[in-house]
């Protein structure tokens, strides 16, 4: 009948307490456990750390010893009827797999990425993830690194000096996170994004073989924004305030304007108007594009507006310009245009201490909360409701209406102006 106990050997104290497994004469084995124990302080009957006030932590100690002995018990029953041989490399196993521990060769440094979250996190950043397929024929980019450094950081403020375990991360710890998030005044949106990224990094050492409490994938619930607010868009008249101004005084503005056209007037993403589109891509009266971030095919009818602009360049495309300096440059074209007025919006600001971007909800003039988002929100939100919704995903390349209703920016206001229209022209005609 197999047996296994706990005892501690030699004079020296703290002592490593150890466990033998014994299945009559043929298997005796014995390993440390790596947790340790002032002499005076066990209990050799009981096999246990003994009820002293010395031991703070004696009652959790003393339920893992119980909770090794059941484990090892398990794996010896299974083992032995797979044809593994018992012995103390398995015994060693057995205790590394109960604390989560990985397995090291004892020549070999200690792979703390195996152990530690933000350690894996550093690893997979520089090895892996530029060799990590997103796509059929694409890798992570610079950009989407970026990104996971800053959730690297953030979770390295939220745990201070005790680093997270991979043996202590589930649903709890998950809500946790979700909390400090809240604490530290992230915006609901990038809350949930943090979220998805922090569980990705899990995804991924599991793929690595590190065992986790598969309840880090429950829901994690994220607390709502107290203030609720609608990015800003430009309507058909703001839009003419822009193709209509003169800017030839400035070659820099005449052309982020021009730019800026294009893109309020195609729906496309700044990496396809401002980087992509060529003359090439305008066949007919159509612009036909393969788009940057998704890679399908749109087909989106030209505006005058644009095309006005290719015979004020002489059928050629406004110049290229990096996204940081075109992003600066609309908002100065607002400002210019006087789209000052005050609105509840979110700015991106770096902390200047750890570098974490966060979103700071407050009121604005408006020209500061433009960014380069703004032609695709406004392309979608002014042609709203003028063709049917399949035709306007079709355009924009969104999957689904939920997709497509994100963009949409019109205030209930807004929504209520339009009905007025249509039963103003509905009745005045009935009379």
């Amino acid at each position: 009948m197999a047996t296994l106990k706990y005892f501690i050997s030699g004079k020296k104290s703290p002592t490593e307490i150890k466990i033998r497994y014994l299945n009559g004469r043929a298997i005796q084995i014995v390993a440390g456990t790596n947790l340790f124990v002032d002499r005076q302080n066990w209990d050799k009957k009981n096999q246990k750390i003994r009820n002293v006030t010395a031991v703070p932590d004696r009652d959790k100690i003393n339920s893992k010893l119980a909770d090794l002995k059941n484990h090892i018990m398990n794996e010896a029953n299974v083992d032995f009827m797979e044809g593994e041989i018992l012995n103390r490399i398995w015994l060693e196993k057995c205790i590394n797999k109960f604390f989560y521990r990985p397995s090291v060769d004892e020549k070999k440094a200690l792979e703390y990425h195996k152990i530690y979250l933000t350690d894996f996190a550093e690893w997979w950043l520089k090895d892996k993830a530029p060799k990590f397929k997103v796509s059929a024929d694409k890798y992570m980019d610079d950009t989407t690194i970026g990104h996971y450094e800053i959730l690297k950081n953030l979770i390295k403020k939220y745990e201070g000096k005790d680093k997270i375990k991979f043996s202590l991360i589930n649903n709890v710890l998950m809500d946790s996170f979700s909390e400090f998030l809240t604490a530290e005044k992230y915006a609901e949106e990038t809350a949930k994004r943090m979220i998805g990224r922090f569980k990705f990094f899990c995804g991924r050492a599991e793929a690595e073989n590190i065992k986790i409490d598969k309840s880090y994938e429950d829901r994690v619930f994220v607390k709502k924004d107290e203030i609720k607010y609608k990015a800003p868009y430009y309507n058909e008249i703001e839009i003419s305030m822009h193709y209509a101004y003169d800017f030839s005084y400035n070659e820099v503005l005449d052309n982020v304007r021009d730019n800026l056209i294009i893109g309020l007037w195609t729906g496309l993403r700044v990496s396809d108007f401002n980087n992509k589109l060529k003359t090439d891509n305008f066949q007919d009266d159509f612009i036909e594009i393969e788009t940057e971030k998704t890679k399908t095919w749109v087909s989106i009818p030209v505006h005058w507006m644009i095309a006005e602009i290719l015979k004020k360049r002489n059928g050629a495309l406004p110049k290229k310009i990096n996204d940081a300096d075109f992003n600066k440059h609309i908002k100065t074209i607002a400002r210019i245009l006087k789209f000052d007025q005050k609105m509840i919006g979110g700015i991106s600001k770096v902390d200047p201490i750890t570098r974490i971007k966060r979103k700071v909800v407050d009121l604005y003039p408006k020209y500061e909360l433009i960014t380069s988002h703004i032609c695709r929100r406004s392309f979608a939100t002014n042609i709203y409701g003028t063709v049917p919704n399949t035709t306007l995903m079709a355009i924009c390349g969104w999957a689904s209406e939920e997709q497509m209703l994100d963009y949409i920016k019109k205030t209930n206001r807004e929504h209520a102006e339009t009905l007025k229209k249509v039963w103003d022209s509905k009745y005045n005609k009935a009379i």
